[in-house]
């Protein structure tokens, strides 16, 4: 594995710099915060994580990791075990990367968990496109 990701920073040089020269962007793709469940508790927190610096580590350290991880990657449960954070702030956190374009989510599963990685170790396997998927009518297959 250590052969691959030297083989991949040696064909994109950028690559390794590109990831953390952002590091000071935050990823914030809903009108300007990184999204809340709805409830005026949900946004008040995100609120208060946005602003204080908080969703900015939480991004950050996600990327690290993955990006480390290299092919494995992680699931959410496996971050929250490592960080002792709260399912809403990895799944959170993971939705908003993977929205962005910073994470790619395998259709692979681990322990009932799909994995994510970061697009430099996908590496020609199945991907899921960010989102909920369109409920169909099972009758006819048309969108609900």
């Amino acid at each position: 594995m250590e052969n691959q990701r030297s083989e991949t920073l040696s064909s994109d040089p950028q690559l390794l710099w590109n990831l953390f020269e952002n590091d000071d962007a935050v990823s914030l793709p809903y009108n300007g915060t990184s999204g809340w469940s709805g409830t005026d508790t949900s946004e008040e927190r995100v609120f208060i994580r946005d602003t204080r610096g908080d969703t900015k580590e939480v991004q950050s350290y996600i990327m690290r990791l993955l990006y480390v991880r290299d092919e494995q990657g992680a699931t959410w449960k496996e971050i929250a075990d490592l960080t002792l954070w709260h399912h809403g702030v990895v799944s959170g956190a993971l939705s908003v990367l993977h929205k962005e374009g910073k994470i790619a989510r395998l259709t692979e599963r681990r322990n009932r968990c799909r994995v994510y990685v970061h697009p430099a170790y996908v590496n020609e396997r199945d991907t899921d496109s960010q989102g909920r998927k369109p409920k169909e009518c099972p009758n006819c297959g048309h969108s609900l």
